[in-house]
């Protein structure tokens, strides 16, 4: 059977009326951004759609692929957690035809909408708060210990499926969820990839199967009390606390795992999850054993199958990605991955501020960032002025010529007739979902590098030229920031954006420039131009 796809989906929920078999979803508005397109959320079969009915809001999950025996499944889920009664999970009801496209009915799950902030929204504005912190952590050590003595499995803990709701934490997304009398070993999904045991596969379908994920929810919370500049360091925006899939694939070569080893108070935790790591899945001990210091297996296999050995020396583990990696400056990949979540890695190459003249968007400010030229067939990224409400690192004119990662669901494209181009992107709706990195970074997560292990002296020169460049104030809505310079390309190019600024020596050796002051004797700003200034001319 055919599935419908997100154009489908996207095309029915503007007219709910004829498209669903439940009265309530008829009378329903979804959520739409100022192109009077439905907001869709990515999930592993189904994309979610937050709808509002005449009496309360509601998430409304379509699935675009089969998933057998749904209907048994939400079933055995639905009787379960009824029984239950726990506070951790949400109502829900699954519809086996509850909507319909092109004369065919399709499942959806009607779920209750919770009114909180999702786990990596909640970090990003309470990470610094110590006793906060603590205080999230008892909420987890709880939660786990309800889902255990209950036999019941989630099988995808992280960041969007956890809401924060006051002092309590609610569970969301259903999908790969176990409950009894299910059959163990028989999944449909391996979660995500950041918070899971590096041997998860659909075989480990059981009660068993969130373990792994409370450990390192544990570890991380524990490394932000000590240190809550690593969340804003280690987020990878958004999609993780602390910890990513390489770190669990080898944990000798990863980062975060030195940092954590090198502190007294969390040593002895980051030794033991790494011990886990290297241990068959089936070995990984519940939370409360692994705070008791009990049954912390010996690491006896390698967990990364990626890494191996060239010309003697190891190799590096590929880079694993929570979702396929597409390349920004690829336009046909963008668009064939239209509805999926994805990683988009590329270097912008264009800012647009402007304020909105129709339609839902009118009157309010939205940024464009293009991956290239503009009357061209691009991606871009999407700000609307909900999401710049959300963002306190704003985009700016400064950000073309950076190199980002950004994590979201390809929207539909959209085509302009009057100029003969069509875009496709994501939309950018929460503060650190755009995550800056180098050059070599992006080369690594598109598979056409080893690692990157420290930056290069090039790399240092470059981004320093970058930093650079005037920086855009904060835009006002109504107001149009006044373009910077294009991108630094060069060694040349750094080193006269250098000599551009206030107080920097005179033009050297092979090099041009409006003639500058001669900084003051002994400035120290001036010696350490002048030691670029040498850098730059010995690596040209």
């Amino acid at each position: 059977m055919t599935y419908p796809q997100f154009t489908d989906f996207n095309e029915a929920l503007q007219n709910p009326h004829t498209a669903f078999t439940d009265a309530e979803l008829q009378n329903a508005q979804a959520d739409t951004n100022p192109l009077g397109l439905p907001v869709a959320l990515g999930g592993g079969f189904t994309y979610t759609y937050p709808m509002t009915t005449p009496r309360r809001k509601v998430a409304v999950r379509c699935f675009h692929r089969q998933v057998p025996s749904a209907e048994r499944r939400y079933d055995a889920i639905s009787k379960k957690l009824g029984a239950l009664g726990s506070p951790h999970f949400v109502n829900f009801d699954y519809q086996p035809k509850g909507i319909k496209i092109r004369g065919s009915g399709y499942p959806i799950v009607r779920m209750e909408w919770v009114n909180g902030d999702t786990l990596d929204v909640f970090l990003q504005r309470r990470a610094k708060n110590a006793s906060v912190i603590d205080s999230l952590r008892a909420q987890f050590r709880a939660m786990a210990l309800a889902l255990q003595r209950a036999g019941i499995a989630h099988g995808d803990i992280q960041n969007l499926n956890v809401i924060v709701v006051g002092t309590e934490l609610r569970l969301i997304d259903y999908d790969g969820m176990y409950v009894p009398p299910m059959q163990t070993g028989g999944g449909e999904e391996v979660g995500h990839p950041h918070w899971q045991h590096p041997q998860r596969s659909q075989r480990d379908f059981g009660p068993n199967m969130d373990r792994f994920s409370f450990i390192v929810v544990d570890v991380s919370l524990r490394a932000l009390i000590a240190d809550p500049a690593l969340h804003g360091r280690f987020n990878e925006g958004g999609e993780t606390i602390i910890f990513k899939a390489n770190d669990y694939a080898d944990p000798s070569s990863s980062e975060i795992f030195r940092i954590l080893k090198a502190k007294p108070e969390l040593q002895s935790a980051a030794n033991n999850l790494e011990r886990i790591c290297g241990a068959p899945i089936s070995q990984v001990p519940t939370l409360e054993d692994f705070l008791a210091g009990n049954n912390i297996p010996v690491a006896s296999v390698r967990a990364a199958p990626a890494l191996g050995r060239v010309e003697g020396k190891p190799k590096q583990a590929a880079y694993i990605s929570a979702y396929p990696v597409v390349d920004a400056a690829d336009f046909n990949k963008a668009v064939k991955n239209v509805g999926n979540r994805v990683e988009l890695v590329g270097r912008i190459t264009d800012f647009k501020y402007d304020i909105g003249k129709r339609g839902r968007g009118k009157g309010k400010p939205y940024v464009f960032l293009n991956f290239g030229p503009w009357k061209s067939n691009i991606v871009k990224l999407t700000v609307w002025s909900d999401g710049l409400a959300n963002m306190t690192n704003k985009p700016e004119q400064s950000w073309v010529g950076r190199w980002v990662s950004v994590t979201g669901l390809i929207d539909a494209p959209y085509t302009s007739r009057r100029y003969n181009y069509t875009h496709v992107g994501i939309t950018v709706t929460a503060d650190g979902q755009v995550q800056f990195i180098t050059e070599a970074d992006a080369n690594y997560r598109l598979g056409r590098a080893s690692a990157p292990t420290q930056q290069n002296n090039r790399d240092v020169l470059r981004n320093l030229g970058a930093a650079m460049r005037p920086a855009t104030p904060k835009s006002l809505p109504g107001v149009q920031p006044t373009p910077a310079p294009n991108a630094v390309q060069t060694n040349r190019d750094i080193l006269n954006a250098i000599r551009r600024a206030p107080g920097t020596p005179p033009a050297g050796r092979g090099y041009s420039s409006p003639t500058p002051s001669t900084p003051p004797k002994g400035n120290g700003w001036a010696r350490v131009v002048g030691i670029i200034h040498r850098a730059l001319q010995y690596l040209s």
